[in-house]
């Protein structure tokens, strides 16, 4: 009863304030009328939550109702308010409302229509050359992601599924497309993820509407697309679908870097639910592998240079164009102390990672395989992945989001699991 009530009020404490925010209807004017078709939806979510007896005959369907008072909230919000965006940007300008790496995508979609490499080609005469970019006490910065294209495989090519689809029907294409498309998968993989359904919509509420998160989603960080791949593997993975968990793993590994370092603790529960039957084990590395590669072989394949430039040294610091020292963690500390003197050269930050997150893996390892439930399993690769990030050359706002969502998860998978 207790997480009921809560489960709507923050449905509705966290709805208002995007709504007010963002426009969730891509016409003229306020859509009067869809405003109140929402407040009607929240206040008798809350209402059949405080005081489930007024639904009389039909309280034994109180959960059809409260997921359909969710799903209907979630359209008009979340939904709404990103078919909206894309339809102003499609109409306004290629910059309005978006980040950058959105305009990279396209563009390096576009390079590959056209037979040109992405993680080759620069991105100046782009629409992200124009896009604004500062740095510390240089608002005329040159943007070094005009050099590389940062982003894995998966990445680039699963939203083509959209650009040959959606774009005919609506008239153009928009990378967020596949954003939204993930966002609905993830929702859906938590739906199944979590056994309590008061769990799992209390978990559906504060992936898809938490404040940390939302802002970063409709402008088109990356983050959700690598999360849903992420849960759906641990879906799979909790239902013993071993070979399919280990593809969905590969499809969050060729999303965005964050999810590598999950791989080594993802490994120990994948060998660890499978080792009285290796052939299973190995099997599905095996499998993973191969669907691995044939994404990621044609782009490597095509400049092997080229590619670990964008995704791996851009990142590091050691390509000729590196990612600037930036953000909130340990690089800033430095620069702030002057031991960093230069935010665009080479700092060892390796030294502080193994220094610090090698004893801290060991002490994790130990503890996940002690005890290798779902929620230890995320709250490893919570905890390990913002010490790591930390400790990085940049640790930036959107991240902590992201780890936001991480910690929210694991918390109430151990809910669920009945660890907490």
């Amino acid at each position: 009863m207790a997480l009921e009530i809560i489960n709507a009020v923050l449905l509705f404490a966290f709805s208002i304030p995007i709504v007010m925010k963002y426009r969730i209807l891509p016409v003229d004017g306020t859509p009067y009328w869809l405003f109140g078709v929402l407040f009607l939806m929240l206040t008798v979510n809350c209402v059949t939550s405080f005081v489930p007896s007024v639904l009389g005959a039909f309280r034994r369907h109180a959960d059809k109702v409260k997921n359909t008072l969710l799903v209907v909230v979630l359209i008009i919000v979340l939904g709404g308010v990103s078919i909206t965006a894309m339809f102003d940007r499609a109409k306004t300008a290629p910059l309005y409302g978006v980040h950058d790496i959105i305009l990279q995508q396209e563009a390096a979609m576009r390079y590959v229509i056209t037979g040109k490499n992405p993680y080759k080609e620069t991105y100046f005469g782009t629409p992200m050359e124009a896009f604004h970019y500062a740095e510390i006490d240089n608002d005329k910065a040159v943007n070094p992601a005009l050099y590389h294209f940062v982003m894995p495989p998966w990445y680039l090519v699963f939203p083509f599924a959209f650009y040959y689809t959606v774009r005919p029907v609506v008239g153009f294409f928009d990378g967020r497309m596949a954003l939204l498309f993930t966002m609905g998968l993830l929702l859906i993989a938590l739906w199944h993820w979590f056994k309590d359904k008061e769990v799992a919509r209390l978990a559906v509420i504060l992936t898809a509407l938490s404040p940390a998160v939302i802002d970063y989603f409709v402008e088109g960080r990356s983050d959700v697309f690598a999360l849903s791949w992420l849960i759906v593997s641990l879906v799979f993975l909790e239902k013993k679908r071993f070979i399919w968990s280990a593809v969905m793993m590969m499809l969050a590994i060729l999303s965005k870097q964050t999810v590598w370092v999950m791989v080594p603790f993802y490994g120990m529960i994948l060998w660890q639910r499978t080792m009285k039957r290796s052939a299973v084990f190995w099997s599905s590395v095996g499998v993973s592998l191969f669907a691995g590669a044939m994404i990621t072989l044609p782009f490597f394949l095509w400049d092997p240079r080229a590619f670990l430039d964008s995704v791996i040294f851009y990142l590091n610091g050691s390509s000729l164009h590196s990612y600037p020292v930036s953000g909130y963690g340990l690089s800033m500390v430095l620069y702030s102390a002057g031991i960093i003197r230069d935010i665009h050269a080479y700092y060892p930050f390796i030294i502080w990672q193994v220094l610090v997150c090698g004893p801290l893996f060991v002490f994790l390892a130990r503890s996940l395989w002690a005890k290798s439930t779902q929620s230890r399993l995320m709250l490893t690769y919570s905890v390990f992945l913002i010490v790591f990030w930390y400790m990085s050359r940049y640790f930036n706002n959107s991240h902590l989001g992201y780890l936001s969502m991480l910690f929210v998860l694991a918390g109430l998978k151990g809910m669920d699991e009945g660890n907490i």
